[in-house]
């Protein structure tokens, strides 16, 4: 799609000009209005943003950190498009670090993070509208939120840095996986067990349904792309 179609939102509380412009091109790619494969090539980027060349160039180098996009000599960046194998590779490490920081999570837990989580869940519960395609993104959006929350105060930042690189790779198939009205539905539940599961600080549970909020997006995601 063409690059006039990203929309540039309000700067967010980023350190630098680069990641500025890193976000925004991540959500253009999360919301499919850059394709799987699509050239990202600096002076349009620049252009459109009105940043140096030198910016654009980081905002590409932070995008392959986190594997969103490829850079090969001579031939720019691309964005990534992920085989069958590599996603069902990288949810399944996903799951298992997203179980551990459940885990871990549910024995440091306040109850003042409990309230923020019910009350995410509380505004993602009641989405609403006819576009199932924003509803999929606010969910998506909601429930990445909260899973920061938990990572970030898990206790273990080594493990919520990974977690937060991961989350940009997978962020447009995590959508695909809730473009459904039924999945969407699934998810709430799936939240909602997990929520019990740390209000109980019954960490063993809660490692389970953290685990298996990935698993059931990756299986109805790897389900559409098959078809």
């Amino acid at each position: 799609m063409a690059l006039d179609s990203l929309l540039l939102r309000s700067p967010p509380n980023l350190t630098s000009l680069p990641e500025q412009v890193a976000k925004a091109i991540a959500e253009a790619i999360m919301k499919n209005e850059i394709a799987p494969g699509a050239s990202l090539r600096e002076i349009p980027l620049a252009n459109y943003f009105g940043v140096s060349r030198s910016s654009v160039r980081e905002a590409l180098r932070i995008l392959e950190r986190d594997g969103v996009v490829s850079i090969q000599p001579r031939h720019g960046a691309k964005v990534t498009a992920l085989s069958h194998d590599e996603m069902v590779e990288i949810y399944q490490i996903r799951a298992a670090l997203l179980g551990v920081a459940c885990d871990l999570f549910a024995r440091l837990r306040t109850d003042a993070q409990l309230r923020r989580l019910n009350d995410t869940l509380t505004r993602m519960s009641a989405l609403e509208g006819a576009d199932e395609q924003a509803r999929a993104l606010e969910h998506a959006e909601l429930s990445a939120g909260m899973a920061r929350l938990i990572c970030e105060h898990c206790g273990n930042k080594k493990l919520a840095n990974m977690l937060n690189q991961m989350s940009l790779q997978i962020a447009r198939y995590t959508t695909l996986g809730l473009s459904a009205a039924s999945r969407r539905q699934q998810s709430l539940g799936n939240w909602r067990k997990l929520l019990d599961a740390l209000e109980a600080q019954d960490h063993e549970s809660a490692n389970r349904c953290g685990q298996k909020l990935v698993h059931d997006n990756l299986a109805y995601a790897l389900g559409l792309l098959e078809d």
